[in-house]
């Protein structure tokens, strides 16, 4: 019997694509602004076609949280669509100002090369 070959989206047969992004709270607002972070962009990437899901990070330092947001995406056309036309600028939603230090105007993108 031969073996299936994956489907795309399964994503066992094409690259997947990292967005990386990064932000800080004061720690007093980790808890709401992860909430918020559920509630928005992560809401919004699980329902976008190309997306392979997503990972949120923190981290206390002193009085302030870090915060590590990985999504995974089949392609660039795929992030545009959830982005915009230009992949390099961060997203933001309505609330974020009430929540981070700075509005930082970028993310990275890295393309993913190993999987365990």
């Amino acid at each position: 019997m031969a073996r299936r070959k994956p489907r795309a989206e399964e994503g066992a047969s094409q690259p997947a694509i990292a967005r990386i992004w990064h932000g800080v709270t004061p720690k007093s607002k980790r808890d709401e602004f992860t909430h918020y972070v559920g509630a928005t962009g992560m809401e919004e990437m699980k329902n976008s076609k190309g997306n392979r899901g997503a990972y949120l990070f923190t981290r206390d330092i002193g009085d302030n949280t870090e915060f590590v947001l990985v999504s995974l995406w089949d392609s660039e056309e795929s992030i545009q669509n959830f982005a915009g036309a230009d992949i390099k600028k961060a997203k933001y939603y309505r609330r974020d100002r009430d929540f981070l230090a700075e509005l930082e105007p970028g993310v990275a993108h890295f393309r993913v090369a190993g999987k365990v």
